[in-house]
Formats: C-alpha cells, structure tokens, sequence
C-alpha cells in the first residue's frame, strides 16, 4: 500500500502513523498537561474545553463501543461534551439523564429495547455511573457498558466503579486511563478558574 491508499482507508490521519497505544500514551500527556498546579489532578472541565483532547478521545472510546450500540447515554450537565464528540465521530444519537440517585431521569429522544452506551468523563465514585445505568434501565433500554476517559477510583477500601456495575447490573465498564494501569493514578478536580501551568 502507497501512502495515500493508507490515509484513505485509516479512519483518520493519527491512526494511519500511530498505534492505539501511542496515541492513547499522547493523549494521557495532554490531559496531564491541564492540570492546574502541576501535581497530577485533572479539571475535568478544562479537559473538555480542548477540542483537540475531544476529537482524540473520541476516536480512542469509539474503538471500545460494542457492536450494535443504538445510542449513547450521559449525565447533563458533566458527560455533554465528551459525548458529543464521541456522538459526532460515530453518528450515534445520545440522550441525558438529569439528576442524580432515585431523582435521575432520561431526557431527549431514547426508545425502549435500544442497545445503550453510558459515557461518563470521569469516574470515581460508582454513584455517578450507577445513576446513569438505572435511568437508562427504567427507560426500558438495554445497557451493556460504561465508557469512561478516566477512571480515579482509589481500589482501597471500597469496591471499583467496574465491580458495583458488574455485580448489580452484569455492566462493562472500560475506561481509557484506568486508576490501576502502568499509567499514574490521577485524582479528581474540577475548577477551571486557576492558570495552567506550563508541562515543560
């Protein structure tokens, strides 16, 4: 193959040069490289302001989408940005759950017996993720995994987000950067009023 057959058939340009693996471990590095103070915690807000980290998470979680997925499911106001890049890059629908524990409730268009998808930006606590599936679930659609960016569960202590949505509801949960890889730990933040720090 010349390298313009390459281009052609690559879904894009980064895939063409680049394993999963490299574009994964660049990724990783630029979502490193907005945390504020430089000590490893991500803005998730600010993460999600950079259409360049958008489009390339995108691309990395369509490759984890099972076959047959009808459409995707995220919280509002959290999951809205990551899920519409990765809704633009596959063609796929989504809808939001609004509210959280027993008040999260399904809005937009979703139909019962849809294969759904939850995308969460950033996965802790099981709480989150949980609220999304059971409001999937009532809705009478059929939820199979959760996709996450970042996955900051500790692993000490309480059960993982993977466990509680396998045990209680037979949910995958697959995250880009999971808490116990060979990639470091990052806990959660969320404030995007504080500068950047320079990565160099």
């Amino acid at each position: 193959m010349n390298l313009a057959q390459v281009l052609r058939t690559a879904p894009d340009a980064p895939s063409a040069f680049q394993s999963a693996r490299q574009r994964s471990a660049e990724l990783y590095a630029d979502i490193l490289a907005v945390a504020p103070g430089g000590d490893g915690r991500v803005d998730i807000e600010a993460v999600q302001s950079r259409p360049s980290i958008l489009r390339r998470t995108a691309a990395l979680l369509s490759e984890a989408l099972p076959p047959g997925t009808d459409r995707l499911v995220c919280a509002a106001p959290d999951g809205i940005a990551v899920t519409t890049a990765l809704a633009l890059h596959t063609g796929l629908p989504f809808a939001t759950v609004t509210g959280a524990g027993d008040d999260a409730r399904l809005t937009g268009e979703a139909h019962a017996g849809e294969h759904a998808v939850v995308v969460v930006p950033l996965a802790g606590a099981a709480q989150g993720a949980v609220s999304v599936v059971r409001a999937a679930l009532d809705a009478g659609m059929r939820v199979s995994h959760v996709l996450s960016v970042l996955d900051t569960s500790s692993g000490s202590g309480d059960r993982s987000v993977a466990d509680v949505l396998q045990e209680q509801y037979e949910v995958r949960f697959h995250a880009l950067f999971p808490a116990h890889s060979d990639l470091p730990a990052l806990p959660a933040f969320s404030t995007t009023d504080q500068k950047e720090v320079d990565p160099r």
